[in-house]
C-alpha cells in the first residue's frame, strides 16, 4: 500500500507493508458547509464576543493597550486581520501611540523588525510601537500574586498600568496545555522565565501526564494554572483566537472572554480536527504538516498522534523541519539510546524527573521540559525519525530517536519493530489533528 503526506509546496510517497492492517483515521465531524471569507469570519467574531463587549464599544481614549501576540513559532496568520482589530480600538477612541505589541515569546528567541513585519504585516507594524518580552531579567517583570499551587507569578511589567490587554493565537493541540490559545499568551507567553519553570513543573507531578494533548481544560491542571493569572491582572482581558485548517486557511474564529471564547473554541477544534480510532494501535505513522518551521514545531506532529500508540509501540515520523533545530541548545554528551531507554524503563515515571537533573544540568526552561517529555517518550515508545535537516551529530546529541536516511528505512525499522502483520495508523497533517479514541 502507497501512501501520500503532504511536504512543503509538494508530498512525498511512502510503501507500506501490504501485510499491515493500516487506518486512515476518520474526522469526528465532516464539515459540509461552503468555504466562509477569512476576514468576515474575524470580523463576525470581533462584533459577537463571547462573553464579553465588543472592542469597537468600549471607551479607549487616553487608556493603555497591550496587545501580545504569539511569536514565529506559531502558524497564527496574524497579518491578515491585525488591521481589523486596531480599526476596532481606533473606533473606540484608541489612540495608536498608547498601543504596544507585544510578542509572546515565553523563553524563545526575540523577534526581529522583519519576523514583526512578517507576523503583524508591514503597513500594520508602523502603526503601532512594539518591543521584545525579556523572560530572563526580573526588573522586566511585576510580581501580580501566587497561584492555589503557589507559583509565584511574574509577569512582562507593562502588565501592571494596562488598561486593556489583547491576546491574538490560535487553537491547535498543544502538548501540555491539552490546545493552546487563550490565556496562554500570558503564561508562559509574557512570563518570567523562574515562573514557566515552576508552572512547567507541573508535568513531572502525579499522575505524570506527560503528554496533554487533547485533554479538554477543565481536566486539565496545566491549563487551569495558567487561567488563575486573569484574576491577578486589573486589566480587563479581550482575547481572539483563530482555528486554521491545513491549508493554513482561517477556518474559525473566537473572540471575547480570554476564557469562554477559548473554551467554545476547543470544542469547535475537538470535532473537527479529532480523528477517530477505536483503540490503541501498534504504530503511528506520523507527518508534521503544516508545522514545517523546526525540529521542536515539528515535534508536534508525535504529541499529537501519540494518544493512538499502544504502549511499547512505534512512532514513525516525517519532519520537514526547514530550520532544522533552530533554537534548541543541543545537550553535550548524549547517552547511547539502548543504554538511556534500559536506565528509563527501569527507574519508572516518577524518577524520570530526578534523572535528568542528575544528568542534565544547566538547561534552560524549555529546553529542561522538551528534554523531561522527551525522556517520557522514549522510555515508553521506538521512534525513527525522517527529518533530512538534522545530521548525525544533531541526531546523536539529542538521543532519543534512531535517525533514518530516507522514508522507506523509517518504515523498514517500524516494521522489524512491530512486525508484519501490526495494525497502524496514519496522521497526514499531524501538526493539526489529534485522534480520539473509542467507538461514537
Amino acid at each position: 500500500m502507497e501512501i501520500t503526506l503532504p511536504w512543503g509546496p509538494g508530498s512525498i510517497q511512502v510503501q507500506l507493508p501490504d501485510t499491515w492492517d493500516v487506518i486512515l483515521p476518520r474526522r469526528a465531524r465532516i464539515d459540509n458547509q461552503k468555504k466562509t471569507d477569512e476576514l468576515a469570519l474575524v470580523r463576525d467574531s470581533l462584533r459577537r464576543p463571547i462573553g464579553a463587549r465588543p472592542l469597537a464599544g468600549r471607551k479607549l481614549r487616553g487608556k493603555k493597550i497591550i496587545i501580545i501576540v504569539d511569536d514565529n513559532t506559531r502558524p497564527t496568520p496574524a497579518h491578515r486581520y491585525f488591521h481589523l482589530v486596531l480599526e476596532d480600538l481606533k473606533k473606540a477612541g484608541a489612540l495608536p501611540k498608547n498601543i504596544l505589541v507585544i510578542p509572546g515569546l515565553g523563553v524563545h528567541t526575540p523577534m526581529t523588525q522583519e519576523e514583526m513585519a512578517q507576523k503583524l504585516g508591514p503597513k500594520n507594524l508602523k502603526q503601532v510601537k512594539w518591543e521584545n518580552h525579556n523572560a530572563f531579567d526580573l526588573k522586566a517583570n511585576h510580581y501580580f500574586g501566587s497561584t492555589g499551587r503557589q507559583t509565584p507569578i511574574y509577569l512582562n511589567k507593562n502588565l501592571k498600568d494596562a488598561d486593556l490587554v489583547v491576546l491574538l493565537g490560535i487553537i491547535e493541540p498543544h502538548l501540555w496545555a491539552g490546545f493552546g490559545g487563550g490565556m496562554k499568551n500570558i503564561l508562559p507567553g509574557v512570563a518570567y522565565a523562574e515562573t514557566i519553570g515552576i508552572h512547567h513543573g507541573i508535568l513531572a507531578e502525579p499522575p505524570y501526564r506527560f503528554n496533554r494533548v487533547g485533554m479538554m481544560p477543565e481536566d486539565n491542571s496545566f491549563r487551569l494554572e495558567l487561567e488563575e493569572t486573569r484574576r491577578m491582572i486589573g486589566a480587563d482581558i479581550f482575547c481572539l483566537n483563530v482555528y486554521i485548517d491545513q491549508a493554513r486557511t482561517i477556518a474559525a474564529s473566537f473572540a471575547g472572554d480570554p476564557v469562554e471564547s477559548h473554551r467554545s473554541g476547543v470544542r469547535y477544534l475537538y470535532e473537527r480536527m479529532g480523528l477517530r480510532v477505536d483503540r490503541p494501535v501498534d504504530g503511528i505513522i506520523v507527518n508534521s504538516c503544516p508545522m514545517d518551521i523546526n525540529f521542536k514545531q515539528g515535534m508536534k506532529c508525535v504529541g499529537n498522534s501519540l494518544p493512538a500508540l499502544r504502549p511499547g509501540g512505534a512512532v514513525m515520523a516525517f519532519m520537514r523541519a526547514e530550520r532544522g533545530m533552530d533554537d534548541i541548545r543541543l545537550p553535550e554528551g548524549g547517552v547511547p539510546l539502548p543504554l538511556l531507554k534500559a536506565i528509563l524503563r527501569l527507574i519508572g515515571p516518577s524518577r524520570v524527573k530526578g534523572f535528568l537533573d542528575m544528568v542534565k544540568k544547566g538547561f534552560g526552561v524549555e529546553d529542561k521540559f522538551l528534554m523531561y517529555y522527551s525522556l517520557q517518550l522514549v522510555r515508553q515508545y521506538d521512534l525513527f525519525f525522517y527529518v533530512p535537516t538534522l545530521n548525525k551529530a544533531e541526531a546523536k546529541a539529542i538521543s532519543m530517536f534512531v535517525r533514518c536516511q530516507d522514508p522507506a528505512e523509517v518504515i523498514r525499522r517500524g516494521m522489524k519493530k512491530i512486525g508484519k502483520h501490526a495494525t497502524v495508523a496514519v496522521f497526514p497533517e499531524a501538526g493539526v489533528t489529534f485522534p480520539i479514541i473509542g467507538r461514537e
